[in-house]
């Protein structure tokens, strides 16, 4: 880490983002008391790391199940390392695994698994729950089933600070995004304010012969013509749009894309590559 200032305010959810071997699990492990610090300050609900520990839930990014204990028999004995009585029924129920409650981990699926592992975080009723890449490897249905479970933890009232490389999942669920690239912070703030300050164009991809040239288009920033389709940013979209339809025809039209400006530009801005170039 390079001088890494972070503050998150309690009941906000905050997600560090960035791509593999930034610096998020390393962050992550000295918030959670499991890797000393060289320098500066850690306070974690007012307190060390260690000192919170008891108040904090952690969902690590290689969490490992004891395959033959059923679901029930996990959360018992991870409630009584914290000398909790937990009960497995209500905790179950919260991750959509009640059905599960007599079934051994090994026979649970990947996606099933992880709602197990972020059932744990909570055995200890947690003020802040950690999330360390929570749905890396999931299917999409088991990705979205999870974000509705975060959000309900913090409908709970619970801090979640959670790791990620997926700009979808950070812009979904996050109230705060801090951008980390080679240990340090890019960028940090809302969703929509970071991508606001920037000020990037919104791009327009489209079905259309290389002539006309429609990167000479009044309002097109950048144009780029390639494989039978025009890929134009601008900052002008319906302008764009309109003048499409009276050049080419509004049947031109029918195969056309806008996506507008996201956390993905901000980071291309701030670390002078995209995202998505570390994904693993």
């Amino acid at each position: 880490m390079k001088g890494l200032d972070l503050r998150i305010g309690r009941g906000q959810i905050a997600a560090l983002l960035g791509p593999n071997g930034a610096g998020k699990t390393t962050t992550m492990e000295i918030i959670e008391g499991l890797k000393p610090f060289d320098s500066g300050q850690v306070l974690v609900l007012g307190m060390s790391p260690l000192q919170a520990r008891r108040r904090v839930g952690v969902q690590l990014q290689e969490g490992a199940l004891y395959d033959d204990l059923t679901c029930a028999e996990t959360i018992r004995l991870f409630g009584r390392l914290y000398g909790f009585d937990t009960d497995p029924v209500r905790l179950l129920r919260l991750v959509d695994l009640e059905e599960m409650l007599n079934r051994r981990a090994s026979a649970l699926s990947g996606g099933q698994k992880r709602r197990l592992q972020i059932a744990l975080t909570l055995c200890n009723d947690p003020e802040l729950v950690v999330l360390d890449e929570p749905t890396t490897g999931l299917d999409p249905l088991s990705r979205r089933q999870t974000w509705s479970l975060i959000e309900e933890l913090h409908g709970q009232g619970r801090t979640v600070l959670l790791t990620t490389h997926y700009i979808e999942e950070a812009e979904q669920l996050a109230e705060l995004v801090v951008i980390i690239d080679h240990g340090r912070v890019v960028a940090e703030g809302a969703p929509a304010q970071l991508v606001a300050e920037l000020g990037a164009a919104a791009k327009i991809s489209l079905a259309a012969p290389r002539e006309p040239d429609l990167a000479r288009f009044p309002g097109v920033l950048r144009g780029r013509w390639g494989q039978g389709r025009w890929e134009l940013q601008t900052k002008e979209v319906g302008a764009i749009l309109a003048a499409l339809g009276r050049e080419l025809g509004e049947e031109a039209l029918r195969d056309v894309t806008v996506r507008p400006p996201s956390l993905e530009d901000v980071f291309l801005d701030k670390a002078g590559r995209q995202l998505s170039e570390d994904r693993s």
